[in-house]
This record gives C-alpha cells, structure tokens and sequence, in this order.
C-alpha cells in the first residue's frame, strides 16, 4: 500500500520525507509522532520542532503570529525528524492553518496504522 502526501510518502515498510528532515526511514523504527507547531523564525535554525507555538490565546500574546504546521518524529534511537505540512508560514487560525492542520493530522494516522 502505497500512500502519498505533498511532504510525505508511504511504501510498505519505510517512508520518505520530501519536506523537512528528507530522506528515506524505516517505519518500525518510529517511536512516536506528535502533530506540532514550529516557530517561523527558528525553522531550520535550532532541532525539529524545539521552539512550538501554542493555540489560543497565549499564541496570539507572543507577537508573531506565524508558523508551521508539520510532524515530530521521534525514532527509537531518539533520533528526531520533522515533516513539515506548512509549504510557507501560516497564521494560527486561518483557513489555511486549518487545512495543514488537517493533513498534519491525516498523516499521523498513517503512522499509526503502521504501529
């Protein structure tokens, strides 16, 4: 079974990410997978995923209102990937955070059929 999204695709046993940490990995090998939100200005600059915007409330005192809607992947050598759904900086909220979100989450459940 094959299945495939714009930053990740799916084969049998492994996946490979085209957006974010790209490579091929095995799908025995994730631990865990959280849907998350990553700080615009620390993209690429600091681990996966290491500075998270949260919703509600306390997002929207921070300033920057900006993010990316993507996946943390840890492995279980605690290794730590990103996929990134977000093709550029989202506003919390928005019709297109919504959207990302969405998938963010559909991809999630791929992985969980797996484990």
């Amino acid at each position: 079974m094959k299945k495939a999204f714009r930053s990740v695709v799916f084969d049998q046993k492994s996946f490979e990410i085209k957006d974010g940490t790209t490579g091929m990995y095995q799908i025995s090998d994730v631990k865990k997978v959280s849907v998350l939100n990553e700080e615009t200005k620390f993209k690429g600059k600091t681990d996966p995923f290491l500075h998270q915007v949260l919703g509600g409330v306390t997002f929207l005192t921070i300033g920057d209102n900006k993010c990316y809607v993507g996946l943390k992947i840890k492995l279980n050598n605690d290794q730590v990937l990103a996929i990134y759904v977000s093709q550029k900086a989202v506003s919390y909220n928005t019709d297109q955070f919504k959207k990302d979100q969405k998938e963010a989450y559909q991809i999630k459940e791929v992985f969980e059929s797996y484990l």
